[in-house]
């Protein structure tokens, strides 16, 4: 799968703590490989956010993706304010 990284996704991911970094590369590197591993919890969103999906990073944390056949765009990356 294709995977492009939006300004915004850069942006809030250099805000994170080094070790919540860490985790979020992992669990990105785990979609790349495999978009349907069932640990990363991928899920459509809804209201205002029902054309993105989500998937952990890890308990708190959450990445927003839009996937468009085979390509994927992050788009943000937080806990879980980031849906507001």
């Amino acid at each position: 799968m294709k995977c492009l990284y939006t300004r915004r996704f850069v942006r809030s991911f250099n805000k994170l703590p080094k070790d919540v970094q860490e985790e979020v590369l992992h669990a990105v590197t785990r979609f790349q490989q495999s978009p349907r591993d069932t640990s990363l919890q991928l899920h459509k969103l809804s209201g205002d956010l029902k054309k993105f999906h989500a998937f952990s990073a890890n308990f708190a944390y959450r990445i927003i993706v839009y996937i468009k056949k085979d390509t994927a765009q992050f788009v943000t990356v937080g806990s879980h304010d980031i849906y507001r």
